[in-house]
């Protein structure tokens, strides 16, 4: 009998045991934490890697305000009507849906984009490809804005495409799957270069 006893009191503390166990909240499974938060504000082009965003970015949320056929300016009103709720990581993709010869405005939209964005942001924004080659007047520009401004990081789509053309569609301007993939990892890496200022926004 003594023995009966002891098995049933074993069982008892098992089962309660168990049971602190389960109710404690530290041993439940955790939801995976949000490592960070990217804002894709662009077009076509930044619409094209929206898919591969995620995949490149694991463990980040990705908020997208994209829209195929806008140009540096339409970018600019989308940002001065707070539409953007921006992050601390912003991709830009802008420049290629306006007119080529309109440099000096294309610098002056860059200024604007990024005083609007903010100096504490990390911002990532792809060189320009159309015309069948790297448009090196406007590429310029953001060069030379990403000279001034260590969080503005370019991704060098141009440069992509021009030593892997194979990584463009059909009419010779956007992504493929393929190249939609890489330029989405390429993104992924300047954005995981950059370390945003304290005072930046949320995420």
């Amino acid at each position: 009998m003594r023995s009966t006893f002891l098995f049933a009191a074993l069982l008892v503390a098992v089962a309660v045991g168990a049971l602190v166990l389960v109710s404690n909240p530290r041993y439940h499974a955790r939801s995976p934490q949000v490592r960070g938060t990217v804002t894709l504000v662009g077009d076509s082009l930044n619409v094209g890697i929206e898919p591969y965003v995620g995949d490149a970015l694991p463990g980040w949320k990705v908020v997208t305000t994209d829209r195929a056929g806008r140009t540096t300016p339409e970018g600019i009103a989308e940002l001065e009507a707070g539409r953007a709720k921006l992050s601390n990581y912003v991709v830009v993709s802008l420049g290629t849906n306006d007119s080529p010869t309109g440099v000096a405005d294309f610098r002056r939209n860059v200024r604007r984009v990024l005083a609007l964005i903010g100096p504490n942001r990390c911002v990532v924004w792809a060189t320009i490809w159309r015309g069948g080659a790297p448009d090196v007047a406007f590429n310029g520009v953001l060069r030379e804005a990403a000279d001034a401004n260590r969080r503005l990081l370019l991704v060098e789509w141009a440069e992509m495409v021009e030593r892997n053309p194979e990584l463009l569609a059909a009419d010779g301007l956007h992504g493929n799957g393929d190249g939609y993939r890489e330029r989405a990892r390429a993104v992924a890496a300047a954005a995981s270069g950059c370390s945003p200022a304290q005072s930046a926004g949320q995420g």
